[in-house]
């Protein structure tokens, strides 16, 4: 990566992380229009950066792209973080259970090497984007043996997941401390322990995404 691209990449960075904290923060509103002319003479960048950010936080749930009309706020609450999450617990949780006795030797594997990946990772702006891809493999990889599929459709739909490693850098330690407690539990092959290992990871995911919603406010 040349000099060029990585200012690039770094204005990139600093747009999304602003309009980010602006969501996030109550700044911007529900329904807000954010138009791209306005944001880049109020962050002083060209539109391109402010295109990529808005690619980058409609992936994380804060923002829908409507065709011809443009982009428009959809925040997340600590009140719409308690209920995804305390949900998540309830069918990821059940859906991790009934997953374990199919997965295959290939899938623990598949899950080893992803974990591996993970810790080794060097979190960055520039590896974020790396690490999320892997940690959503390492759960699909843990529930693909779940043989409810209506449950796996309604974890699906819960989302907020590309969110959480955007904003928690620096719990990662932590993070990859509870995937390898998943890991080992699956090795056990004991569903329970499954179960609780993965409800753990989620409900302390769910207490730091507050906690750093409430910091933010804080500020305000």
């Amino acid at each position: 990566m040349d000099i060029s691209a990585k200012e690039k990449f770094s204005i990139v960075q600093h747009v999304t992380k602003s309009l980010r904290k602006a969501i996030l923060s109550g700044t911007l509103k529900k329904g807000d229009r954010l138009g791209q002319e306005e944001w880049a003479e109020r962050l002083n960048v060209s539109r391109m950066p402010i295109r990529e950010a808005l690619t980058q936080l409609q992936m994380e749930g804060l923002v829908t792209l409507v065709p011809h009309k443009g982009a428009f706020v959809t925040p997340i609450t600590t009140n719409d973080i308690e209920e995804i999450y305390h949900t998540r617990m309830v069918l990821e949780g059940l859906a991790a259970e009934k997953s374990l006795p199919f997965l295959t030797e290939q899938d623990k594997s598949r899950m080893k090497e992803v974990l591996v990946k993970m810790e080794e990772l060097e979190i960055s702006d520039d590896t974020n984007e790396e690490y999320i891809g892997l940690n959503s493999s390492f759960h699909t990889t843990l529930l693909k043996g779940c043989p409810w599929p209506r449950v796996l459709k309604m974890v699906e739909m819960l989302g907020i997941s590309p969110i959480a490693p955007s904003l928690l850098v620096h719990y990662y330690r932590e993070t990859q401390q509870e995937h390898r407690m998943i890991y080992e539990a699956v090795l056990r092959g004991d569903p329970s322990e499954v179960r609780s290992a993965l409800e753990y990871h989620l409900l302390r995911t769910k207490n730091n995404l507050i906690y750093y919603m409430n910091e933010l406010n804080k500020d305000q």
